[in-house]
């Protein structure tokens, strides 16, 4: 008997452990779309960390409330407004579980961005940051936000080293910027990258390319290196951004497979790191 319910304990906590936790996900206004994406999530054992802007904070509340086990919140919030300390208030006491961060005037490091890393940091907020080139609407509206210049990999350098403690996710594996990416990743203990957007399709020809980039292994010693270095693979995250959960896993596994990634790596980027960052199951 005691076997018995050893197995079913076992089995029922196996059935909360998420096999991916995808950490960059955006809120779609179309109607059904969360109910969908729920229902996507669940039938692959998967979570969402999903963001949207504070005027969709309610939608992301109840989304989150009527799927606790798929949907995660986050807020994305705009460095430069002027409530910007109060949005992040807002989201800590409302449980949400990070930030998302994209296009700010100055570039991320800059000192009067300081509070707002420091108020994430004092909650434990995951924090993800767009990190490299950005999409430029098809228009001729003059705009200050959205230039690269200002998202630069190198600059989670600085907010690692200015804040320990708060986790870090840059977006995109700095797209150019790969090896700027990867050596901040490689020095802070607290810095991770996914690889979403059109890195994995313009790079699918070439995938063990980014061996190059991440090239420190569990048998590259640790001379230059910083203390208890992983494997250099553990220091990206999974997301889909705007792509369907399926083909991004495709992706990835499309990636680890060029670069000869171990199983046990691959399971901390679909799931382990994340959900240990996260305090999931």
């Amino acid at each position: 008997m005691k076997l018995i319910l050893l197995i079913a304990a076992c089995l029922a906590a196996l059935a909360q452990t998420p096999a991916y936790v995808d950490v960059h996900i955006h809120l779609r206004d179309e109607a059904g779309w969360i109910e969908k994406t729920a229902a996507t999530y669940a039938k692959h054992r998967a979570v969402a960390c999903l963001s949207a802007t504070p005027e969709h904070m309610n939608t992301l509340k109840e989304a989150a409330r009527k799927h606790p086990a798929a949907i995660k919140p986050v807020l994305w919030i705009d460095l430069d407004h002027p409530q910007v300390l109060e949005h992040i208030d807002q989201a800590h006491l409302a449980g949400f579980v990070g930030l998302k961060i994209h296009s700010p005037e100055k570039n991320y490091d800059d000192r009067s961005y300081a509070l707002a890393f420091a108020r994430a940091e004092q909650y434990g907020l995951l924090t993800l940051l767009h990190t490299g080139i950005s999409f430029r609407p098809n228009d001729k509206v003059p705009r200050w936000k959205g230039s690269a210049a200002r998202m630069r990999p190198m600059y989670l350098d600085t907010l690692a080293r200015a804040f320990p403690s708060l986790n870090l996710v840059g977006a995109h594996l700095g797209n150019p910027w790969y090896d700027e990416a990867a050596e901040v990743a490689r020095w802070n203990p607290n810095v991770w990258f996914d690889v979403t957007g059109s890195t994995l399709i313009k790079k699918k020809d070439d995938l063990a390319e980014f061996r190059r980039y991440l090239w420190w292994g569990l048998t590259s010693g640790q001379a230059h290196m910083p203390k208890d270095t992983p494997h250099a693979f553990e220091k990206l995250l999974f997301g889909t951004d705007n792509d369907a959960l399926d083909v991004m896993i495709e992706r990835y596994t499309a990636l680890f497979n060029a670069c000869q990634v171990p199983d046990e790596v691959r399971k901390k980027v679909f799931t382990g790191t994340a959900s240990r960052l996260l305090r999931l199951p």
